[in-house]
């Protein structure tokens, strides 16, 4: 991998790590709440374990490396690293879009993608946004509803964090087509988006040190209530739909 590819994706992760713990990674779902059935905790020993590790990574990674990066970066090194781990995470929105039947939505993330990696010279600066394309964002919980897909059962995964069986399965396809199609163009340019994901999957994992409570507060059954309340109120069904398809989720 060239110096450069790294230093691009070190880059677009000194914004997240900088960022305050509200901002970092946490999900904040809306009001509305769908009546989605939570899956049972199949895999909980497991899925412990991997909070354990994720909170120690927190611990002596990320949060020292946040308290010195923050000291010191600039405000518009931080925007840029925004900027750049926007404009890679596009494609992602493309697929998602579609898949929740927002073809129009589609098409903004592929122009987003288009105009702020030329114009906005590989994605360093949003020159999209001003000329109306403005950020269409659909996550994969979300994408999967609205096929009629429940989610699977309650998964954490090592330096990603919170996720379902079903929507970890898809993201990590997508993923690996994303790295495959780019080695085919340049191996260091598939490794480069690698370790730019894994940076930024590690920084959003801050939140898992800004769950309130006692400290004898269970903080992975915290963390998991979260998470479905998040995937929950995006599953919500558009206002006047009843129909409830397999799985109960209403679509």
């Amino acid at each position: 991998m060239s110096f450069r590819t790294a230093a691009l994706a070190f880059t677009a992760l000194v914004p997240l790590l900088t960022a305050s713990p509200e901002g970092a990674g946490a999900q904040t779902p809306p009001a509305v709440k769908s009546e989605i059935a939570t899956p049972p905790d199949l895999f909980e020993p497991f899925n412990r374990a991997m909070f354990g590790v994720n909170a120690t990574v927190v611990d002596y990674l990320v949060e020292p490396t946040a308290k010195v990066l923050g000291a010191v970066t600039p405000d518009f090194v931080r925007r840029i690293g925004g900027n750049l781990y926007e404009n890679i995470s596009e494609p992602e929105f493309v697929f998602t879009n579609l898949l929740a039947g927002h073809p129009g939505d589609a098409l903004v993330s592929v122009g987003r993608f288009a105009v702020n990696s030329t114009i906005g010279i590989v994605g360093m600066f949003d020159a999209a946004t001003p000329l109306g394309l403005e950020r269409r964002t659909t996550e994969v919980s979300e994408a999967m509803c609205k096929v009629g897909i429940a989610p699977g059962p309650y998964l954490i995964l090592p330096l990603i964090g919170p996720t379902n069986v079903f929507s970890g399965g898809i993201l990590g396809a997508v993923l690996a087509a994303e790295w495959y199609a780019l080695s085919l163009v340049s191996t260091a340019l598939a490794a480069g988006d690698a370790v730019f994901d894994i940076s930024v999957s590690v920084a959003s994992l801050r939140h898992v040190r800004d769950i309130p409570g006692s400290p004898n507060t269970d903080h992975y059954a915290v963390q998991q209530k979260e998470f479905w309340d998040y995937v929950k109120a995006g599953c919500a069904p558009a206002p006047g739909t009843t129909t409830v398809p397999a799985g109960g989720v209403k679509s």
